[in-house]
């Protein structure tokens, strides 16, 4: 088996590589910030292969290749090739994928699965940056036509502005879908919802994940 801290070492060279914090790989892959840091530092044992397959769907590398580094199999004489979550489909549109619900009322643990489902949005929507979908549970952003069952196209950027809905991790744990204002060592995250108060936490437990940029509505039918 392999040596605890080497892989966390190689783990942490790939997430660096993806341009990725770790609240962005605990995001896509399912596995929580805490427990990819002490993957990384290697103070715990390699991962179960369950855990191995979730990193290397957040990491965007085969399977079989991480369980080659952790010394669950021998290693082949053919390297395996990289997936891509991101690839252009034609000229004008991009394939992203769709990640688990985020709850748009009081923040919850961070459901970040990654689905076997992909949905092509507009090239110039994202705009070069990675992005992904995430799904709507929730009515603290009604105020925007944000609805419970909706899906949210969101491009991975630490930029916004107050006027942005955000996709917010709260301690590195919580997911939720605010406005964001910087308030000196605090930050207010607003619902439009008018029945819901905005919520106020320290600004170093706040990570901005990414900005909504387009909404897509769930129709609602009628038997």
């Amino acid at each position: 088996m392999t040596d605890p801290k080497s892989f966390g070492a190689y783990i942490k060279s790939l997430r660096e590589a993806r341009g990725y914090s770790i609240n962005q790989l605990a995001l896509y892959s399912g596995v929580s910030a805490a427990h990819i840091s002490r993957i990384e530092r290697g103070v715990r044992d390699i991962p179960s292969p369950e855990f191995i397959e979730k990193l290397a769907k957040g990491l965007r590398v085969s399977y079989e290749h991480l369980m080659e580094k952790a010394g669950y199999i021998k290693p082949r004489d053919s390297t395996s090739s990289s997936i891509d979550d991101i690839f252009i489909i034609n000229s004008d549109m991009v394939k992203i994928p769709v990640l688990g619900s985020i709850r748009a009322g009081q923040p919850i643990e961070m459901i970040s699965e990654l689905a076997p489902e992909y949905e092509l949005v507009e090239k110039e929507l994202v705009r070069g940056h990675e992005a992904f979908i995430l799904r709507v549970v929730g009515d603290s952003m009604i105020g925007d036509q944000i609805y419970d069952g909706d899906r949210v196209v969101v491009i991975v950027t630490p930029d916004f502005s107050p006027s942005d809905i955000c996709v917010v991790a709260i301690n590195g744990e919580e997911a939720t879908l605010k406005r964001v204002k910087r308030q000196g060592d605090q930050c207010v995250l607003t619902p439009s919802n008018p029945e819901m108060e905005p919520m106020i936490y320290p600004a170093k437990d706040v990570h901005v994940i990414g900005v909504v940029v387009e909404v897509r509505h769930r129709i609602k039918k009628k038997y």
